[in-house]
C-alpha cells in the first residue's frame, strides 16, 4: 500500500489492524478534541504509543494527517451515497435514500465529519481546492436527483443547488447535537429529517407523476437488459 503526500509515494507499513489507519484515527480524535493547531505530533505519537520520529515514516507533516482524513470524509460519504441510492428507481426514493445515507454517515463518523466542518479552512489552498472539487462532484449527485424529479413533475420548481445546500446543511449539523443518550435512534432521526425535507420539495399532487416516473424507469431498465 502507498500513501501519496506532497507529490511522492511513501511506503506504508501494513500490520495487523493497519498501523497507518490507527495513526489517522488518533490524529482525527485529537484534532477534534483539542483543535488542529493545539495538537502536536508528540500528542499523536503518545496516543498511538510510538516515537514521534516514527510518524514521519508515514507522513511528512501534521497537515498530511489532516488532509488525508478530510479527503477520506468526502470519498467515504460519496461511496456510501452511491451504495444506498444505486437500486432506487424514481427521484423521490433516490432523494429519500440519499438523505438517509447522509444522516447515517454523519452519525457513524461523527468525529471526522465534525473535524471536516471545523478544520477544512486550515488546509493549504492547493489542498482545499482538491477537496472542493470532490465536494462539488458529491453535491452534483444531489442536484441531478432534484433536476430529475423536476423533469418528472414530482419536485417543486426551486433552485436545485440552493436546495442541496439546505439539505446537506441540515443533515451535517446533526454531528453538533447527536448523542446516544438523547434517546433518538438513527432510524428515527433519518425518518423525521427525510419527511421534513421531502415535504418541502415534493409536490402535493406528485403521486401520478411519480407513478409515471417509476414506469419510465422500469421501462428503461428493461430495455437495457
Amino acid at each position: 500500500m502507498v500513501v501519496v503526500t506532497k507529490g511522492r509515494a511513501r511506503k506504508r507499513v501494513v500490520e495487523e489492524g493497519d498501523r497507518f489507519e490507527e495513526i489517522l484515527r488518533a490524529a482525527a480524535e485529537l484534532f477534534y478534541e483539542k483543535g488542529y493547531h493545539a495538537t502536536t505530533m508528540q500528542d499523536v505519537a503518545d496516543r498511538v504509543g510510538m516515537l514521534k520520529g516514527s510518524l514521519y515514516y508515514y507522513i511528512d507533516s501534521k497537515e498530511d494527517l489532516l488532509y488525508i482524513t478530510l479527503d477520506q470524509v468526502i470519498k467515504k460519504g460519496d461511496d456510501y451515497f452511491l451504495q444506498k441510492v444505486a437500486s432506487a428507481r424514481d427521484p423521490v426514493e433516490k432523494l429519500r435514500r440519499a438523505i438517509e445515507a447522509e444522516i447515517e454517515y454523519v452519525i457513524r463518523d461523527q468525529v471526522t465529519v465534525g473535524l471536516f466542518l471545523h478544520e477544512f479552512d486550515t488546509l493549504s489552498e492547493p489542498r482545499r481546492r482538491r477537496i472542493l472539487a470532490r465536494m462539488r462532484r458529491f453535491q452534483n449527485r444531489y442536484i441531478e436527483i432534484i433536476r430529475e424529479g423536476q423533469a418528472a413533475g414530482v419536485f417543486r420548481e426551486l433552485d436545485p443547488r440552493l436546495a442541496v445546500y439546505g439539505i446537506l446543511g441540515m443533515c451535517n449539523w446533526v454531528y453538533r447535537w447527536y448523542r446516544p443518550d438523547l434517546g433518538f435512534t438513527l432510524g428515527e432521526i433519518a425518518t423525521v429529517f427525510t419527511n421534513l425535507i421531502l415535504e418541502g420539495i415534493v409536490k402535493r399532487d406528485a403521486s401520478k407523476a411519480r407513478g409515471r416516473a417509476k414506469r419510465g424507469a422500469t421501462t428503461r431498465a428493461t430495455a437495457r437488459r
